[in-house]
């Protein structure tokens, strides 16, 4: 081999080790910043199914003490239960979305009423949608549209449609992830009322 060959070789080794240790050490530096960041989203996400404000301005802080002073945390089954209270009232529980979009998982939280009869709200905490297509199940008008609406009595119990209670509009150019987050409220509703029935 030649001298020269050597050199550059042990020259790339020495870079790429150097890389790879300065992005082990950036990833375990920030790791939990990252958790905080996530732990924070969902707080906002359980907050805002349930419709409890999140001023403009507010601190994670003083999110973390709106999330303290309304939510409490429970088990049903294998789902993590979020209650929501109101002056000592029950407003509903959230439980976990989970389920396959068009190009990977989505994750989020839907809120009920007490009898599991209404959806309160939805949120997204994750997905791998195409942004200006799928991706749209983030913005504000397509998750509006879910808040409060009342269940069918049987599978499925949500369903899309135009202009009548108890349905929502599909996202235009994104049938694919519209069927898919609809097949996922639809399937974990069913699952959660099943699990329900001996009481949370």
């Amino acid at each position: 081999m030649k001298k020269g060959s050597l050199y550059a070789i042990i020259f790339m080794i020495l870079i790429t080790s150097t890389f790879t240790f300065a992005l082990a050490a950036l990833n375990e530096s920030t790791a939990g910043l990252i958790e905080g960041n996530q732990f924070l989203k969902q707080q906002k996400a359980i907050l805002y199914v349930f419709n409890i404000p999140i001023h403009n301005g507010m601190s994670a802080e003083e999110i973390s003490n709106l999330y303290k002073e309304h939510i409490r945390e429970t088990t049903l089954g294998n789902y993590n239960v979020y209650e929501a209270f109101q002056n000592d009232n029950l407003l509903g529980y959230a439980f976990p979305l989970d389920g396959s979009g068009l190009w990977g998982s989505i994750r989020g939280i839907i809120a009920m009423t007490p009898e599991l009869d209404t959806i309160l709200g939805i949120d997204f905490l994750a997905h791998s949608e195409t942004p200006g297509l799928g991706g749209r199940i983030d913005e504000l008008w397509f998750k509006e549209q879910f808040r409060n609406i009342s269940l069918g009595k049987t599978y499925p119990f949500v369903f899309y449609r135009p202009a009548q209670e108890g349905v929502v509009d599909s996202i235009s150019g994104a049938t694919a992830t519209s069927k898919a987050v609809l097949d996922i409220i639809n399937e974990d509703v069913n699952t959660i009322k099943e699990t329900a029935k001996g009481g949370i």
